[in-house]
């Protein structure tokens, strides 16, 4: 018997948002890790974006496995009392405090470093698989997952802003040639990230589980077969024609952020020639106004849908690049006044594009499910987050390369002109590409509020036992476009799942 979804509270909506609130020691990592191991633990440039890469991909073919296993953990007494989602959170939100300060001892092996860098890697994907899951669960309507897209951002924001502030101060008062200065930093982020997750975890909540999958025999599974299980599950999300014009545009405007924020310390001290306390202000002054834009960006994809915010975010990028372009080739007066100008600018495109994936991402679910007969959060999840960090770990090992190769020194206040003008053009040229790509794949994903009533209302038809027979034109043709199935071969009559949903009962968990 199918339980109806909890009611979304203002508590569940403001707790959603402390887990991008506990990125504040995310912001830390991203702005400052390479500068610090390159800077002051003498590590070469090809050394450390090889161990950073080899973590980053550890994290991603495990991603895939995380959410198959999320999604199956109902089937355990852990998985029963915890929750699917909630349980994994448990195991990784201790783990995840007590090893971030160590990434931040000065002066130790190099070997230090990678070995702490590749054992936190097996457990980072437990609490980003399933915090990637909430959004379609706790939610029942467009409007619902609208706002917790919006406040995921805004958490993220109110989190950048802190920690690019505080690091400021930190280098205000500790000195910024300090490696001392990081570690401290490290310890206090760190403490509110413990108490972000802890009131993440209590405030989200999962959709229930149909009683009668509990009460149906399974015989329990080979290690082999789960293998074979998580290798079934990808290939099926592939499949989802809708699903792989997301991944287009989430690739694409998250490699180009990725890009940005590995290098953008490096812009900043080496291309633009400016202190290194310019990286913080100018973050946290970009963070500021970036809550404000992403106001704007909500109740346009609200209003519209997520394609049009997505498109006008990446316009705005485009133009703020050929802003940050004039300013590396030309190095006109008022430097950092103009920098601040142009991040402050360049947040309310990453608002509209980091936007509009989230709140695109919570539907996929639901278009699977037309196609299933099931629902598989964990594994969209996983898989998402598996091809992000596969994407950006290429990226940052090609990065690191290049700039080895064009002669990048380490302990070093500048660098030839070699790697300056590599620095540019990856900071500018590289990215606008990538955003075009984006756009331009945009075009071809129809998915709005109109298109999703029509989905759900057939989900919702198809599991009260309608006909397919019975099936209007309309909602065959939106069922066909995003699926990329003939209607006939939806509903779980396909091999995507081999031969699960057939002769099981209904478990779907689809709320009109």
């Amino acid at each position: 018997m199918e339980k109806p979804v909890r009611e979304l509270k203002l508590i569940n909506k403001l707790g959603f948002a402390c887990y991008q609130m506990s990125t504040v020691t995310d912001t830390l990592v991203n702005a400052w890790q390479m500068y610090f191991y390159t800077t002051f633990c003498n590590i070469s440039i090809v050394m450390i974006t090889s161990v950073l890469a080899a973590s980053k991909l550890i994290s991603a073919f495990l991603t895939p496995v995380m959410g198959s296993i999320s999604d199956n953990l109902y089937k355990t007494k852990f998985g029963r009392r915890f929750g699917r989602r909630k349980a994994l959170l448990l195991i990784s939100i201790p783990f995840k405090v007590l090893t971030f300060p160590l990434y931040w001892i000065p002066d130790m092996p190099t070997i230090y470093y990678a070995t702490l860098l590749i054992v936190t890697a097996f457990v980072n994907p437990l609490a980003i698989v399933s915090q990637g899951t909430f959004a379609a669960e706790m939610t029942r309507t467009p409007s619902e997952r609208a706002q917790l897209a919006g406040l995921n951002q805004v958490g993220a924001a109110i989190a950048g802003i802190s920690s690019s502030m505080a690091t400021v101060y930190f280098f205000s008062v500790f000195g910024d040639k300090n490696p001392m200065t990081f570690f401290i930093a490290a310890i206090v982020y760190d403490l509110v990230s413990l108490v972000m997750l802890v009131l993440f975890y209590l405030s989200v909540f999962e959709r229930p589980i149909d009683e009668t999958l509990l009460q149906v025999a399974q015989p329990r599974p080979s290690l082999l077969q789960h293998f074979v299980t998580i290798g079934r599950d990808f290939s099926s999300a592939i499949k989802l024609r809708a699903y792989r014009l997301y991944l287009g545009m989430y690739l694409s405007e998250q490699m180009f952020r990725s890009l940005a924020g590995t290098i953008n310390t490096y812009f900043i001290v080496f291309v633009l020639m400016l202190n290194p306390k310019v990286v913080s202000v100018s973050t946290s002054m970009g963070f500021v106004f970036g809550i404000a834009f992403l106001t704007f960006h909500i109740w346009l994809t609200a209003k519209t849908n997520g394609n049009v915010t997505y498109r006008l975010g990446g316009i705005g990028a485009i133009i703020v690049l050929l802003g940050f372009l004039y300013l590396g080739v030309v190095k006109p007066a008022h430097m950092e006044i103009l920098l601040i100008t142009f991040i402050v600018a360049m947040n309310f495109g990453k608002a509209g594009l980091v936007n509009a994936m989230q709140y695109t991402f919570a539907f996929i679910p639901d278009i699977d499910e037309v196609m299933t007969g099931r629902r598989r959060e964990g594994v969209y999840s996983g898989v998402s987050n598996f091809l992000d960090v596969l994407f950006t770990t290429l990226e940052v090992l090609i990065v690191g390369v290049l700039l080895e190769a064009t002669g990048f020194v380490k302990n070093s206040a500048s660098q030839p002109q070699s790697t300056i003008d590599a620095l540019l053009i990856l900071y500018t040229i590289v990215p606008i590409i990538m955003i075009i790509i984006g756009i331009a794949i945009s075009f071809r994903f129809r998915l709005d509020r109109k298109v999703h009533k029509i989905l759900a209302e057939e989900v919702q038809r198809l599991k009260n036992g309608g006909s397919k027979a019975n099936v209007s034109n309309e909602a065959k043709a939106v069922v066909e476009d995003l699926t990329g199935f003939a209607y006939d071969k939806c509903w779980g009559n396909n091999d995507l799942l081999c031969c699960e949903v057939k002769n099981q009962p209904d478990h779907s968990t689809v709320v009109k």
